[in-house]
C-alpha cells in the first residue's frame, strides 16, 4: 500500500493490480476492505496517471471511481523458464490427470473444482485431479474436501522441474477462480501447450481468449461439464486451440512489457517531468 505512505499527486504514476477487496469483499477481512477503500478514495481524489495489469482491473476501477485518472493497461510478463528445461516426475502422479496451479484457498475456488471433479465422474474414467500451490485463507476446507474425494491429489511445494513435468503430462488445466488480478497460472499453462478451463466473464477470458473453455465459477455442474469437455478433446481439437492460445502469448512477453512501460513513462514525462511511480 505504497499510496498511503506517499503524498500522491497528479504528477505521479500508480500501478494497480486489482480491486479485489472492493469488488469481492466477501473474500477479505473487513479491515483489508477498509484499507483499500482509503487507498482508492485517495487515488480517485488526486487523479495520478494509472497503470493496470488488465482491462478487467481498469474497468473495475472506472466503474467505481469514474474515468478521471488517465489509465493504461500494461500486462505483466510471464516466466519463460517453466516452459523449458529439466523435468522431474512427481511421486504419486501417473496416468491421465487435470491440473490446477495456484494458491489454494477461497479465491481460487478449488473447493468447487474438487466437487465438480467428483460430480463429473472422471475418477471412474481413470482421471486424477492434481492441485498444487501455496496455502491461503480458505485452504482448510479445500484440504478436507480433497482428502475425501477419490482421484484428487493435493501436492505440497513442487520444484520448477516437477512443475514442468506436470505441465508436460497434464491433459488440461483448470482455474475457475472467483477473483484474479491477471491470471499468471493460466498464461503459464498456455505457454506449456495446455488448453485451460477458466471462469467466464473474468480477466482469465481476457488472457486466454475464445480457445479456452469458459464456465460459470459459481456452478459445480457447469465446472463439471467443462472438465468433461476438456477431458474429451481430441488431439486435433487441442492442436487447433493451441494455435490461438500460443498467438496470444506475445502480449505477455518481456519485450512487450518493457516497451509498454517505456511508452507509459515517456508519455508521463512529456506531461510532468520526473514522475514518481508507486504501487497499490
Amino acid at each position: 500500500m505504497t499510496v498511503l505512505g506517499w503524498h500522491v499527486t497528479s504528477h505521479d504514476a500508480v500501478l494497480c493490480h486489482d480491486l479485489g477487496p472492493l469488488t469481492h469483499p466477501e473474500l477479505f477481512a473487513p479491515s483489508v476492505t477498509a484499507l483499500y477503500e482509503r487507498v482508492y478514495a485517495r487515488i480517485a481524489e488526486r487523479q495520478p496517471r494509472m497503470a493496470f495489469v488488465s482491462q478487467a482491473s481498469r474497468t473495475a476501477f472506472q466503474r467505481l471511481y469514474g474515468t478521471g485518472s488517465p489509465a493504461t493497461v500494461i500486462y505483466p510478463p510471464i516466466r519463460t523458464g517453466v516452459a523449458g528445461g529439466a523435468q522431474h516426475a512427481v511421486d504419486g502422479v501417473e496416468g491421465l490427470f487435470l491440473l490446477t496451479v495456484g494458491s489454494i484457498g477461497r479465491r481460487k475456488n478449488q473447493l468447487a473444482s474438487i466437487r465438480a471433479f467428483a460430480h463429473a465422474g472422471l475418477a471412474d474414467a481413470g482421471y486424477h485431479y492434481v492441485i498444487c500451490g501455496s496455502r491461503e485463507p480458505g485452504s482448510e476446507a479445500v484440504i478436507a474436501e480433497a482428502e475425501q474425494t477419490p482421484g484428487v491429489i493435493l501436492l505440497p511445494y513442487v520444484s520448477d522441474e516437477q512443475l514442468r513435468w506436470l505441465y508436460a503430462h497434464a491433459r488440461g488445466f483448470v482455474l475457475v477462480s472467483l477473483l484474479e488480478g491477471f491470471g499468471v497460472p493460466v498464461a503459464e499453462a498456455m505457454r506449456n501447450g495446455l488448453v485451460p478451463l477458466i471462469s467466464a466473464d473474468s480477466v482469465l477470458e481476457e488472457v486466454a481468449g475464445p480457445s479456452a473453455i469458459a464456465v460459470d465459477p459459481h456452478s459445480v455442474e457447469a465446472i463439471a461439464a467443462g472438465m468433461i469437455q476438456l477431458a474429451e478433446l481430441r488431439p486435433d481439437q487441442i492442436a487447433a486451440r493451441r494455435v490461438d492460445l500460443e498467438a496470444r502469448l506475445d502480449a505477455f512477453s518481456m519485450p512487450t512489457f518493457v516497451d509498454a512501460w517505456r511508452a507509459f513513462l515517456s508519455a508521463e514525462a512529456e506531461c510532468h517531468p520526473a514522475p514518481s511511480a508507486v504501487s497499490v
